[in-house]
């Protein structure tokens, strides 16, 4: 059966070759005799002689080095910026810084039209500078000039962190021509925290603080109704040495849980009323109900059988009326 499978499964089936017989060691391998072991004395001269190991950076040094380059690099481009840079010399700026606001945080797609659409309701636009590299790209952020400083204002406050084709914009004042010692983010400066240095340092959630500024103190919650805080002067005692306040405090518990049978009893009490008007109500449904059954033409005309049937032989008054 063997020999009708195809050539790759035959070739599981062919046996492997006899093992070469390997002839039989005169002694253990452990009564082997071994080489002899010395000592390194003869090499400590040549040691000595040797030149000295050329040190090796290992990868967390290589890190710390490129980080140490690359602020060194960061630092002296925001030098040389800083020296050329002068908003009020900007040919593309708008006319009116005061009537000027930036929406940052654009998707690459807006374009001026979109941009109008959603500013012009507030307020009539002067003019829209679009924000783009040397290439021409887009880079997420443009200007928009008002007619009015009031419109401006307008448009900070109710265009803020709201969604343009799909992306939560940020809205501010221009900073640049209107705040002495503004610098923007590629000179180190501008609001918030996201970029203040390593990721032990940046903030994740944007804000607008300024960095420069020294941080808020925390608010913490102060309970005002505990006993014991430490600037409370301390109770008045009594010549027992019991605290003066105690039968005070006994009083206060005793007028709180009468407070509370009372108002129990007035709770049980207007229950019991509202139990017993549901109990009236529905005695009195029932009876208009039975009022309205004897008011029919058949009850009528099977209470007067019954009548007669009760005083057949006799005269009913319904005999003595027909």
């Amino acid at each position: 059966m063997t020999s009708r499978l195809p050539p790759d499964l035959f070739q599981l089936f062919t046996p492997r070759p006899p093992l070469t017989p390997v002839p039989p060691t005169d002694r253990a391998p452990d009564d082997k005799p071994k080489p002899a072991l010395s000592g390194i004395a003869q090499y400590v001269a040549e040691l000595r002689q040797a030149p000295p190991a050329t040190p090796v950076e290992t990868p967390k040094q290589r890190r710390d080095r490129i980080k140490r380059e690359h602020a060194i690099q960061a630092r002296d481009s925001i030098i040389r910026g800083l020296s050329t840079w002068d908003p009020s010399l900007n040919l593309h700026a708008t006319e009116d810084p005061y009537k000027t606001i930036i929406v940052a945080r654009l998707n690459y797609d807006t374009t001026e039209k979109d941009l109008r659409a959603e500013f012009q309701p507030i307020g009539n636009i002067v003019s829209i500078k679009m924000v783009n590299d040397m290439e021409g790209n887009f880079r997420g952020y443009a200007f928009i000039e008002f007619e009015r400083e009031a419109d401006m204002r307008e448009a900070f406050r109710r265009a803020d962190a709201t969604r343009i084709l799909g992306r939560r914009v940020v809205v501010d004042v221009e900073r640049g021509r209107t705040v002495k010692g503004w610098l923007p983010r590629r000179f180190a400066g501008g609001l918030g925290g996201t970029r203040l240095g390593g990721k032990d340092l940046n903030q994740k959630e944007p804000g607008r603080f300024d960095p420069a500024m020294p941080p808020e103190p925390e608010r913490r919650y102060v309970d005002n109704r505990s006993h014991d805080r430490p600037d409370r002067p301390p109770r008045p005692r009594d010549s027992s040495g019991n605290r003066a306040y105690q039968s005070h405090r006994e009083n206060s518990r005793s007028n709180y849980d009468s407070r509370n049978r009372d108002r129990d009893r007035d709770r049980d009490r207007g229950r019991d009323n509202d139990r017993d008007r549901d109990r009236d109500r529905d005695r009195d449904r029932s009876d208009r109900r039975d009022r309205h059954r004897s008011r029919s033409p058949s009850v009528r005309s099977s209470r007067r059988d019954r009548s007669y049937d009760r005083n057949a032989g006799g005269t009913s008054h319904y005999s003595r009326r027909y």
